[in-house]
């Protein structure tokens, strides 16, 4: 097979037992694009290598994508079929993370280069030899088309007389998945206050990497409100408008807004108001005994400090 030749592609698999998904967690785009801006300038892509689990489910494998790490690599651009690899350095990482992390292990390698070559065949082989079933991660730090692409593909080698000639990779079902705690810091890094342009020279890059200022908790709480009550307003349009018959509903979406209404509490308007000015009046409280408290200490502190 001439090296030239990139690895095909094939459909994917048919039988239940064969299906894969691949579920990423936002701290591992985020590693991702943190490696690739912090790329040496004559580099055109960054590699590195997945960690998760593997969970056995009725409908086939699912691997957690719950970290990773970068790996030093070298392209040459006069020999496109020639890639440099730190193999030590990626040992040593994945021992040291599997001591921080017994129950992760090494699942695939990640990249930021959308093309399919023989050289990503050689790093498959190289960073997922003791894989079982190696994925590859392909994430599109340039953001062609406008938005972030994660695209994920299962790499099986290719053998011929017995020997491994080439990778083959299989696009998978790849989509993000998060925990409570992470979806809140996703949410307050989205939406947190800018930093003022400085002066001077370099103004742009500046105020780009400079630090943001995190939202208080009541603008936080003013921003989740204004979300759910835009939210609120699209779902009244919509059913508004299946009511007037200019739009047709579907199954799914009827049951989708009646689990969301049936979620609401049933509660009689009287009794919310007395219910929220009673928190209100508890939580004043607390503050007002926080602050005496506060004021307490610091006392104390100065009589101790003018006795000495």
């Amino acid at each position: 097979m001439d090296p030239t030749e990139e690895p095909f592609f094939l459909p994917p698999p048919s039988k239940r037992e064969n299906q894969l998904a691949l579920k990423v967690h936002p701290l591992v785009v985020f590693n991702i694009l943190d490696h690739y801006r912090r790329r040496e300038d004559s580099q055109h892509r960054v590699i590195g290598t997945l960690l998760g689990e593997v969970v056995e489910t009725s409908d086939g494998k699912e691997i957690h994508i719950k970290n990773c790490y970068p790996v030093p690599h070298k392209d040459f651009p006069g020999n496109e079929n020639k890639v440099s690899v730190e193999i030590e350095y990626h040992k040593s990482m994945a021992a040291l993370q599997k001591r921080l992390h017994p129950k992760e292990e090494v699942v695939g390698w990640y990249s930021t280069s959308l093309d399919i070559t023989y050289t990503t065949s050689l790093i498959h082989d190289v960073l997922t030899r003791h894989s079982k079933e190696p994925i590859h991660l392909v994430v599109d730090a340039t953001l062609s088309g406008h938005k972030l692409s994660v695209l994920g593909y299962v790499g099986r080698s290719l053998r011929v007389e017995g020997k491994d000639i080439i990778s083959q990779f299989e696009k998978v079902k790849t989509e993000y998945v998060s925990t409570e705690p992470a979806k809140i810091a996703v949410d307050a890094m989205i939406n947190v206050v800018p930093a003022e342009p400085t002066k001077g020279e370099g103004d742009e890059m500046n105020s780009k990497f400079s630090p943001a200022t995190m939202l208080t908790e009541m603008e936080s709480l003013e921003g989740s409100l204004d979300s759910l009550l835009e939210l609120l307003e699209i779902v009244s349009e919509y059913v508004d408008r299946v009511n007037k018959g200019d739009e047709k509903s579907t199954p799914e979406v009827r049951a989708a807004v009646k689990d969301a209404m049936a979620a609401i509490p049933r509660v009689d308007l009287d009794m919310f108001t007395r219910m929220f000015n009673q928190k209100t009046e508890n939580l004043l409280m607390i503050l007002y005994l926080t602050n005496i408290v506060r004021a307490q200490v610091a006392l104390g502190n100065r009589i101790y400090e003018v006795l000495e």
